[in-house]
């Protein structure tokens, strides 16, 4: 979907009467700018820009991967991105900016889509195209109000252009789960299924329904969560790509495995933080190589998690002397004479991109898009749902869709291999919660989720005290689960929004 830069920045905190409704168009004193179909869609598009920023992006490994024993911050040194070296020791403050901003642009993001709905009540224009557009900016208010709750927990709650400024007290964690549920039934249930490739990145039904799906997942809401996957797996409409190292490159790029992704569009304009093209390898990508700062280097626990022949570990991992065709110039990498050496000895090979495909404009700004939802995720959401709830035959029918396009056998309780497993040896699992448990981690590791899932099962303490390098075992129990709030907000508030615990 295209870009298109709008002046909705200085309106993300902006309130009052509907008076913000007669918004001039710049350069023209007569004649209001919210008024027909075409400025309704650059109000919602308005919304959808936050989601590419480059601040928004990054916060998502950065706590996901980096916070978890998937992966340590690299970089060029400890202070090379100091915030993301505090996430990982577990010594952020509420001055750390990494929280900051997932809490600036999540806030903007709900602005934006509460300001496009409230303009859209007011616009005569074709019925149907309103209700999308009102649909899709539901669904982005709903994956905020999710990364949210995920990551500071009950938030302050604003649902019109007209309370967004209003003083609010933080909803408890129920009542915020409650607000992305309303809002993604609602979008779902006007959501197109399929869109033209000329539209992607804009939200389906399948979309809505996979985080749905995931919003009931960290409530342990197992029914809901096994239903809503159902919704999204018996559409038809997706199956895992054969290759698993195909899914993070351009050829499939909303293939048949992509659920929803982050657009993401080679561009010279926005600043440091709104750049609207993907910084993903760059960040990833070989400081001796000319062109990555080398950051989240996988660990030797996550390269020895993976079981002999599973072919995901080659595609997520670059290894000390290994060559990738067509990146880098094919040159090895050398991460131990070299003059940057990743502290663990291995770099992030998902979404590393062909010299090829580097952009012409600045700091690598590609044109690769970041998956947030991908259908391997849904069936792993879906196996875990149905074990919990009892369906032990659809938990393993769904599990070994994913083992079997990892070149794996199906899941036996009885196999060997499960006992080597961390979910076992560590945490003591039955053999399914084990597989299951383990194939997320495999499965997704280096992208956005086993923070979140280690500390939504109730084991990141267990994990990361026996990990106990790179400062994670300095996790505590009942407070490292959440991030911190950004001390400006909690000091401006007048008490209203609370502090989380430890901070």
């Amino acid at each position: 979907m295209k870009k298109i830069t709008l002046l909705f920045i200085g309106l993300a905190f902006f309130g009052c009467k509907k008076e913000w409704l007669e918004l001039e168009q710049p350069g023209n004193q007569e004649k209001p700018y919210f008024i027909d179909a075409a400025s309704a869609y650059e109000a919602m598009v308005a919304a959808y820009d936050v989601t590419a920023w480059r601040n928004n992006l990054v916060a998502l490994w950065a706590v996901g991967s980096v916070m978890s024993d998937d992966a340590i911050k690299g970089g060029e040194s400890d202070g090379d991105q100091q915030g993301m070296y505090e996430l990982m020791t577990f010594t952020a403050t509420s001055f750390t900016d990494v929280p900051n901003w997932i809490y600036a642009d999540m806030y903007r993001l709900i602005a934006r889509a509460n300001f496009a709905i409230e303009a859209m009540e007011e616009i005569d224009m074709d019925q149907s195209l309103k209700d999308r557009y009102t649909a899709e900016c539901r669904f982005l208010r709903g994956y905020a109000y999710l990364r949210l709750a995920k990551n500071f927990g009950g938030m302050m709650i604003y649902t019109s252009g007209n309370d967004i400024s209003a003083g609010k007290s933080r909803a408890t964690i129920e009542e915020t789960y409650a607000q992305v549920e309303a809002d993604l039934i609602a979008a779902s249930a006007i959501l197109p299924a399929t869109i033209p490739l000329s539209e992607r990145g804009r939200a389906t039904k399948g979309a809505a329904d996979g985080l749905l799906a995931q919003a009931y997942l960290f409530q342990g809401k197992w029914a809901e969560a096994k239903t809503a996957c159902e919704t999204v797996m018996n559409s038809g409409l997706y199956a895992l790509v054969p290759n698993y190292s195909d899914v993070f490159t351009s050829q499939q790029q909303w293939g048949s495995e992509v659920v929803w992704a982050i657009n993401a569009v080679e561009d010279q304009n926005g600043n440091w933080g709104e750049h609207e093209g993907s910084w993903l390898s760059i960040w990833f990508g070989d400081r001796d190589m000319g062109w990555g700062y080398g950051f989240n280097n996988p660990t030797q626990d996550f390269v020895d998690a993976f079981e002999a022949g599973d072919q995901r570990l080659e595609a997520s991992v670059v290894f000390n002397g290994e060559s990738i065709p067509g990146t880098f110039g094919g040159a090895p990498h050398d991460f131990v004479g070299g003059g940057w050496n990743p502290p663990t000895g291995f770099m992030c090979q998902k979404y590393l991109i062909p010299d090829a495909e580097r952009p012409i404009t600045v700091d690598c700004n590609g044109n690769l898009d970041y998956i947030y939802l991908r259908y391997a995720d849904v069936l792993l959401m879906h196996a875990e749902a149905s074990m919990e709830s009892g369906d032990n035959g659809s938990a393993e029918n769904s599990l070994n869709l994913v083992r079997q396009r990892a070149g794996l056998p199906n899941y036996d309780p009885t196999s060997s291999v499960i006992s080597d497993y961390k979910e076992t040896s560590l945490l003591n699992l039955s053999p399914l919660k084990a597989s299951i448990y383990h194939e997320r981690r495999v499965e997704l590791g280096l992208e956005n989720t086993r923070f979140y899932d280690l500390v939504r099962w109730g084991v990141a303490a267990d994990v990361l005290h026996d990990f106990n390098a790179y400062g994670k075992g300095n996790y505590v129990e009942g407070c490292s689960g959440l991030l911190p709030i950004p001390d400006n907000d909690v000091t401006v508030s007048d008490g209203l929004i609370q502090q989380n615990d430890c901070y």
